[in-house]
């Protein structure tokens, strides 16, 4: 079973408009706003206010860092991103707190704590439960001990400890909401997936049955339909009218024994060649797709690949715009036992339908395989490793 904390909700579900790049920006330029509005209502409280202003176009780059990171064919958002918008943030934080001073500003309207919870909101959309628990723990922890140095001291109303969790509760509620939302949109995403993906096996495409069946039992599925089955019975349909006519004459000629003999090299080398096809082979055979894995390395993948290879496959194939014949799939041994893959498309399409071809079934890919790439260049590629321990 996936593992739903460790994808984000872009990785698994791309297409999404409510994960495209511009959120992290729309955040920044909301708290921005409010951030400015507060400033000047409360202008007399600050101890510096211009000080303060200042961190508001701070706090608007570690959003537009986000969205700067986030861009298509950017590499993957990760921690060195998402560290590198909070160290901004931070910054602002401090800029901030050095503009408030001990001055009578209400605790509940400091706003720069407001900025940081969007900032960690912004990060939600790219990153895995796990990771925002990664990103959110100091960031948090950073917000309390500003807090308690610039509010605490000075507070008559508020004790220390209810005026730093005051001062911190934006972080905490935008770091609480974005796990929430991500660890929600990915179960949801990949529940709906992969029932799309079933479904899809189940429409009645022509290849499906081969496709599911190879790929989830591909030694017992040898032999009985398809491909080396349709060779192999097709030499067993003549060896019973050659044996039932030996068996009227009574006597065995050496026409016969000619006959049979060559029934039986035909068989061997069918047989031959099915034992040493991969189910991926067995697939191109039936379909009509290029697959070049010479050490059967096909056979090694785990149920998980050969499932997700299977409905990448399966889509390509039900795509009007896509032959089989430009479809081509590699397998190759890497060191320590990795197993390097690698699927391109010829196919003539704009850049936008290109990439829906085959988005929804990357993202199966993506749960899966390791180090997944996509070139969406003159032929539209996709390559990934699978290492051993997942065979």
């Amino acid at each position: 079973m996936t593992d739903t904390t460790r994808i984000s909700p872009q990785e698994a579900d791309p297409l999404s408009w409510f994960t495209g790049p511009r959120l992290p920006l729309v955040l920044a330029v909301a708290a921005a706003g409010q951030g400015v509005g507060i400033t000047i209502f409360f202008w007399q409280k600050w101890a510096n206010p211009v000080v303060v202003l200042a961190a508001i176009p701070i706090f608007v780059l570690a959003g537009w860092v986000v969205t700067w990171t986030t861009r298509p064919h950017r590499p993957q958002f990760g921690p060195r991103q998402a560290f590198l918008a909070l160290g901004v943030a931070s910054i602002a934080l401090v800029v901030g707190a050095i503009g408030t001073g001990p001055g009578g500003v209400p605790v509940a309207q400091w706003w720069p704590a407001i900025s940081a919870g969007a900032t960690i909101a912004s990060l939600s959309p790219y990153s895995s439960v796990r990771r925002l628990l990664l990103y959110s723990v100091p960031f948090i922890a950073e917000v309390m001990v500003i807090a308690a140095i610039v509010f605490a001291p000075y507070q008559r109303f508020w004790t220390p400890i209810g005026t730093v969790i005051i001062i911190a509760s934006p972080v905490i509620v935008g770091a609480v909401g974005s796990i929430v939302f991500a660890g929600t949109i990915v179960r949801q995403a990949l529940r709906h997936l992969e029932a799309g993906v079933a479904e899809e096996a189940e429409a009645g495409h022509p290849a499906a049955p081969v496709l599911r069946g190879l790929a989830e039992r591909p030694e017992a599925f040898r032999g009985r339909t398809g491909g080396d089955a349709g060779s192999v019975a097709r030499l067993s349909a003549r060896v019973a009218p050659f044996l039932e006519q030996v068996a009227r004459s009574g006597r065995i000629t050496d026409a016969d024994r000619g006959f049979a003999a060559q029934l039986a090299r035909h068989l061997r080398t069918e047989l031959v060649d099915a034992a040493n096809r991969s189910w991926l082979d067995d697939i191109a055979h039936e379909t009509g797709i290029t697959v070049s894995d010479p050490l059967r390395l096909a056979d090694k993948l785990g149920e998980p690949q050969r499932a997700a290879l299977r409905g990448l496959l399966l889509g390509a194939l039900e795509s009007p715009t896509v032959s089989s014949e430009s479809l081509l799939v590699e397998l190759r041994a890497a060191p320590r036992g990795v197993t390097a893959v690698a699927l391109s498309i010829d196919v003539d399409l704009p850049e936008g339908p290109r990439l829906l071809l085959l988005a929804p079934y990357y993202l199966t890919l993506k749960t899966t395989v390791d180090n997944l790439r996509w070139d969406d260049g003159r032929r539209l590629t996709l390559e990934f490793q699978v290492p051993p321990q997942d065979h």
